[in-house]
């Protein structure tokens, strides 16, 4: 029995340090954003809002007056969450709308962007936030590798899709949810099709969290180019070391989804809450000062200098964008 009381009281301590350490971290301190204006009369798409950051996100922009798209796969679960979302801000249930998405499967981003041509008016913001990070290799219904699919392929076919709404409601914004992660590619990148000899995986040197949200990056500095003049901006960010499920809910053994929830675990110690990493996210879509920035990245509310080496590449942003043209089915290349 005392041993037992000695280690909860050295594992109390050691979360409470962890915890006070935290407050100081770059990617782990709390944030708070004050928005001074309302954003009465905007519509803002937000991809996997049903949880998470994209769940706060929404709430903060609901809260601003703002009509809000849930874009999301699961639709049981976006109708709780927007239920949820109502009652806590008591706004009108038309300004949360919910659109079926799944960000893997281009077929059903192209009915997303029916639906929403269909149905709204103008869209002002759009927000890329779904992200998923399966730890091992699989095959979305495309043949691409399944985390780099959801991540960034589906993404950017909707933005591309979505583009002459944007534009018909300038100024308008689009954001892309990236990840300090994105520094883990250290290596340049493979845009060969051909799958290698015993795999049925189209592009197989496009695969990982890590690479899908390096070529978020790309997506937005070349977006943000061809955009200038337009009254459309496009911005990506990071934000911050979140305590969330992304990193244990798709995991595919045992053993592997142990070592994630205890990763998890540490996480909802130290990790910042889902609400304070929504608040950069709230800062680029409602700030006005804001509204002629464009091919930034984005941490702690504020304008950050953390890209890597590789971030900064312009042929290799070149060559992403356009394999990722080729991956939608697209065919105009960069200029």
């Amino acid at each position: 029995m005392f041993l037992l009381i000695t280690i909860l009281l050295a594992l109390t301590i050691g979360a409470v340090c962890l915890k006070l350490l935290s407050q100081y971290n770059r990617h782990t301190r709390p944030l708070s954003y004050e928005c001074p204006v309302r954003m009465d009369g905007k519509t803002i798409l937000i991809t996997g809002a049903n949880s998470g950051i994209g769940k706060e996100t929404a709430i903060g922009l609901v809260s601003l007056g703002a009509k809000v798209i849930m874009a999301c796969r699961n639709l049981e679960k976006a109708e709780a969450t927007a239920e949820e979302i109502c009652r806590q801000t008591g706004v009108d249930p038309n300004q949360v709308v919910i659109v079926q998405l799944d960000t893997s499967d281009l077929e059903s981003v192209r009915n997303c962007s029916r639906k929403i041509h269909a149905t709204e008016s103008r869209l002002d913001v759009l927000i890329n936030n779904a992200g998923i990070d399966t730890g091992h290799i699989e095959l979305s219904k495309q043949g691409y590798e399944y985390t780099f699919a959801a991540n960034h392929v589906g993404h950017f076919l909707l933005t591309h899709l979505l583009l002459d709404w944007l534009k018909k409601s300038h100024p308008s914004r689009i954001i892309n949810v990236s990840s300090l992660r994105h520094q883990g590619v250290s290596k340049t990148l493979s845009f060969s099709r051909a799958p290698k000899p015993g795999s049925d995986m189209y592009y197989p040197g496009l695969f990982g969290y890590d690479t899908s949200k390096l070529a978020q990056i790309f997506h937005t500095n070349i977006l943000s180019k061809q955009l200038q003049g337009q009254d459309v901006v496009a911005n990506s960010m990071h934000p911050g070391f979140v305590s969330s499920g992304i990193w244990y809910k798709d995991a595919y053994r045992k053993s592997v989804t142990m070592l994630l929830r205890l990763f998890g675990f540490l996480s909802s110690i130290i990790g910042r809450t889902p609400k304070d990493a929504a608040q950069t996210v709230i800062y680029m879509a409602a700030d006005p000062d804001l509204e002629n920035v464009s091919g930034q990245y984005f941490e702690n509310v504020a304008i950050s200098d953390q890209l890597s080496p590789f971030a900064k590449d312009p042929e290799m942003a070149k060559n992403m964008w356009d394999v990722s043209m080729e991956m939608c089915g697209l065919t105009k290349k960069t200029e």
